[in-house]
């Protein structure tokens, strides 16, 4: 007897999982978090190195940053630019690439970089008044000899925030 209900509700059962199944992909394709969308790129001087790099000037761009990419391109980077210079602080979550990020004061001269591991919930701050941070590849500063003092030539009209 029992039988005859599985075969009666049987359509119903397979709606009913299929929902489910299709609900938890859902969630799953959402479990990496948010994804940057196009962000205006311009070119940039790091010392005498040219970089390619993606602005990220309002809170929801700074926000989100680099997180869940699989890759940055070589000599390509991200350029964030804060509402004011102040000591600002960088974390890797949900970050699925190491980078360094070179933190500058609103000249443009680098105060610190930082080596910064992907996936980590570590705090990195500036280690003074920072207005811009770039967050380039692991290693990208040191291979080219950049250190604290070098400079980070922006635009300047680069410098303000849409916010």
């Amino acid at each position: 007897m029992h039988f005859d209900l599985i075969n009666q509700y049987h359509s119903t059962f397979r709606f009913a999982l299929a929902m489910t199944a299709l609900g938890l992909a859902s969630c799953a394709s959402n479990a990496a978090g948010p994804v940057q969308s196009q962000l205006p790129t311009l070119q940039m001087r790091v010392g005498q190195h040219d970089v390619k790099a993606e602005l990220a000037n309002t809170d929801l761009s700074r926000q989100i940053g680099l997180m869940n990419r699989k890759e940055l391109g070589k000599n390509s980077g991200m350029l964030f630019v804060f509402k004011r210079s102040e000591t600002q602080c960088m974390w890797m979550k949900n970050t699925l690439i190491d980078l360094d990020v070179a933190f500058a004061d609103p000249n443009g001269t680098i105060l610190n970089i930082e080596q910064m591991k992907a996936g980590t919930s570590n705090i990195h701050c500036s280690s003074g008044n920072a207005k811009i941070a770039l967050e380039m590849n692991r290693g990208w500063f040191s291979t080219r000899g950049i250190e604290a003092g070098e400079k980070l030539h922006v635009p300047e009209r680069v410098l303000e925030t849409r916010e």
